[in-house]
């Protein structure tokens, strides 16, 4: 689709300038000797144009080999199709798993704590807040070759080692219940983060990490 929208924008663009070189052999064949069409403006200009030059303007080719270049450049760095959709199922299987991870802990912890969920809303217990995509995941500025994209998982108090390990338990299990694909899931303390592996081609990596509000608040 990208690839679709840039070409259709090239193209709108060379036929507006196509006009343009028309507009202005008009000028300089008598065409239009009043000047060119629209309100009318001091020595029949157009307010705010300048006087066209006289002679024939040179027409630019719409496939000139700058423009072949630069397409072609594009289509080598551009990821293929079967990236994009590889890198689209994992993203949304994460979130979609880490959902479900969020549920999951927000019923245990209410079947903890009874009373004091009964008097308090539960979206406001939830340990688990939402899901942001960052970096060049975020900004479609993925090129052909990237394997590994980033999510950062918002949580109510500032993460822990215990939280962390938490989520890691409980993200294979919700994974099995939306695919029936196998995924490798490492809980690295060392890195403070969550890695999610696909384990067919062309497999993709996803790396989440915890943050908290809290934390910011607190700097």
């Amino acid at each position: 689709e990208m690839r679709r929208y840039e070409e259709d924008m090239y193209w709108r663009r060379m036929e507006e300038e196509q006009h343009h070189w028309d507009d202005r052999r008009r000028v300089s064949d008598g065409g239009y000797p009043h000047g060119p069409p629209g309100p009318p403006g001091l020595l029949g200009v157009r307010p705010g144009m300048p006087p066209q030059p006289q002679g024939p303007a040179p027409l630019r080719r719409p496939d000139s080999s700058d423009d072949r270049y630069v397409m072609t450049k594009h289509a080598t760095i551009y990821p293929t199709e079967e990236e994009l959709q590889a890198v689209q199922k994992i993203v949304s299987l994460t979130e979609r798993a880490l959902k479900l991870v969020s549920d999951s802990m927000a019923d245990q912890d209410k079947s903890k704590n009874k009373e004091s969920d009964d008097k308090k809303d539960l979206a406001k217990e939830r340990a688990l807040k939402g899901v942001l995509r960052v970096g060049v995941l975020a900004k479609g500025l993925l090129l052909r070759g990237d394997r590994n994209v980033s999510l950062v998982l918002l949580c109510a108090e500032k993460p822990t080692r215990t939280l962390l390990s938490r989520i890691a338990e409980n993200l294979p299990k919700q994974l099995a219940v939306i695919s029936p694909e196998k995924y490798e899931v490492i809980c690295s303390l060392q890195d403070a983060a969550i890695v999610l592996n696909s384990c067919v081609e062309p497999k993709m990596q996803v790396t989440i990490t915890l943050t908290s509000p809290v934390m910011r608040e607190e700097n």
